[in-house]
């Protein structure tokens, strides 16, 4: 793979770290290492690990936007339920 442009120190050792994971994984179907931070599997507290260049483990990816959906939904439902109502009376 040829990159443009310089890659810094950083980059590179995010690169090995990615292949890691990746020859972990392939090796044995966990990509847990030493000296790797932990990559939790997915369970019900929705545990992540984010990739950047640190690793740290997290959750709920996207909370904050999974939240405004509902919340959007549910507005909408109730929106056309009243609607709804006010055709029914008027019939």
């Amino acid at each position: 793979v040829c990159l443009s442009g310089e890659v810094t120190e950083e980059e590179k050792n995010l690169s090995r770290t990615l292949m890691k994971y990746w020859a972990n994984f392939a090796r044995n179907g966990n990509p847990n290492g030493e000296g790797l931070v932990d990559w939790p599997s997915y369970n019900l507290n929705e545990e992540y690990l984010q990739i950047n260049l640190n690793q740290k483990k997290a959750r709920k990816l996207k909370e904050k936007k999974v939240d405004f959906w509902r919340k959007m939904m549910s507005e909408i439902s109730n929106s056309k339920r009243t609607e709804n109502k006010k055709v029914n009376s008027e019939l």
